[in-house]
């Protein structure tokens, strides 16, 4: 491989390590003489703390660290030659001690013409679920605003303002991450960002209902991400394609929302099961508004679906969806909710099923109509059209040969006539003394089940 690359001058090797992660890119320096200096030359330009941590119990032997952490950056820096940059990452905890070093990092990546811009700032010891508010470590230099080639910026525990994003003429990608984000301050940054493709918006506060609509929004991603907002959540995107929420149940307003080709649902915020059926009407009703191709739903979304007070299918407003992804821990308290939405889906064709520890309410009890049916799985009958007709690629990840996971596969098994190719995705981790080769024993086992296609092709990985 090295005789290939000695026939490549240096600019084309370095435009060929500026693809490479910054890690895998510092690597290359090992190669051979001609290569221990060329990846300084990249373009992508990535400084992690967490890279340079080691395993140390002491405050000040992790001081000592993000010391070294902090030398390396300044003298690489200092030994940059190239005169444009085209990504600069810079993840750094509690900065406070080392203001002047980040806003040198940040200068220097806006005077070499930056185009993706990443500040992270948070603490790790925050955590997914913290409900604090902590304040932001960072404030967002001046020269940042006057970068008007920036496509890509993401901001992470870093003050700003959003009256200066009007500057931001090119920007198409934005991410705002443990900051308050008022919903006015939210209809700003749409205003004055009007090429805007890409939102993602990560542990916001303040931002009590939140609207994000316009008919001239270029957006076609959305995520929403553990965000504290009061009551209603809406949007009214034309171009919009890709959908992802996670945090408590609230009500949705889609504003005359065309089709959405993707969608994620996760409402694992949730503390308890609403058994007086609000959270599954509004569950219902946001799931009979949606148009998508491709649809994904958490756990507590089948434990909650059975409490609504409408029980029949949605089969015509979930003719279009395709590929339905289940991120359940198959137990019988979800099987309610997933034959639900398995009858609603009659034109099926993908089903994935992902298994996670998902969090199974232990005084749950399911509406006293329902609680002398078995659960699908058991039953002989199909519970779907879809599995007789258009279901065909069902993928399994996270298989640990649990005896509900079994039952489940059996069932589709069973019934699937028309079923192509069954993926199962063995549990790599395992607990309580099992292994890996146990559950892929399991797995293997299921090559000997009957099967209704004949057709059908089981792949284990």
């Amino acid at each position: 491989m090295e005789d290939y690359f000695s026939l490549l001058p240096d600019p084309i090797i370095v435009l060929i390590i500026s693809y490479l992660a910054f890690r895998d890119a510092a690597r290359t320096s090992v190669l051979s003489q001609r290569w221990r200096h060329l990846w300084r030359s990249t373009k992508n330009i990535e400084f992690d703390e967490t890279l340079f941590m080691r395993e140390v119990e002491s405050r000040e032997e992790r001081e000592l660290c993000r010391r070294d952490f902090i030398y390396f950056v300044r003298q690489w820096i200092l030994g940059y030659q190239e005169p444009v940059v085209d990504m600069f990452r810079l993840a750094f905890s509690n900065p406070k001690q080392y203001q002047l070093e980040m806003e040198n990092c940040v200068r220097f990546a806006i005077v070499h013409g930056v185009k993706r811009l990443d500040l992270d700032f948070c603490d790790p010891a925050w955590g997914e679920y913290n409900s604090d508010e902590p304040p932001p470590s960072f404030g967002l230099p001046s020269c940042v605003y006057r970068n008007g080639v920036l496509e890509s910026l993401r901001l992470y525990s870093c003050s700003f303002h959003v009256s200066r994003f009007n500057s931001f003429t090119a920007l198409k990608d934005l991410s705002i991450g443990w900051s308050e984000l008022t919903s006015f301050a939210l209809s700003a940054l749409l205003v004055n960002c009007p090429l805007l493709e890409s939102l993602s918006l990560r542990k916001c506060w303040n931002l009590d209902d939140p609207v994000i609509s316009g008919p001239k929004l270029k957006l076609r991603s959305l995520v929403m991400d553990k965000c504290a907002f009061i009551y209603r959540f809406t949007v009214g995107a034309p171009l919009l394609r890709s959908l992802s929420y996670s945090g408590a149940v609230s009500e949705f307003v889609l504003l005359n929302q065309p089709h959405v080709e993707k969608v994620e649902l996760d409402f694992g915020l949730e503390p308890d099961i609403d058994y007086e059926g609000t959270y599954g009407d509004v569950i219902r009703e946001l799931l009979g508004d949606l148009k998508c191709t491709t649809l994904t739903v958490c756990s507590f979304m089948l434990q909650q679906l059975p409490f609504s007070s409408e029980r029949m299918p949605l089969w015509q407003h979930l003719q279009g969806l395709t590929h339905l992804t289940v991120r359940t821990a198959v137990h019988e308290y979800e099987s309610y909710g997933f034959a639900f939405l398995l009858s609603s889906c009659r034109r099926l064709q993908i089903l994935t099923i992902e298994i996670v520890p998902g969090r199974i309410f232990p005084d749950y009890a399911p509406p006293s109509e329902l609680r002398g049916n078995n659960v699908f799985w058991r039953q002989q009958e199909p519970v779907s059209p879809c599995m007789i007709e258009t279901l065909r690629i069902v993928e399994m990840k996270g298989f640990g040969g649990e005896p509900n996971e079994l039952l489940l596969v059996k069932y589709l098994l069973r019934h699937g006539y028309v079923m192509e190719t069954l993926n199962i995705i063995v549990k790599k981790q395992m607990g309580h003394g099992d292994t890996e080769s146990n559950s892929r024993l399991w797995a293997e086992m299921l090559q000997y089940y009957a099967r209704a296609s004949s057709g059908l092709q089981i792949l284990i990985s």
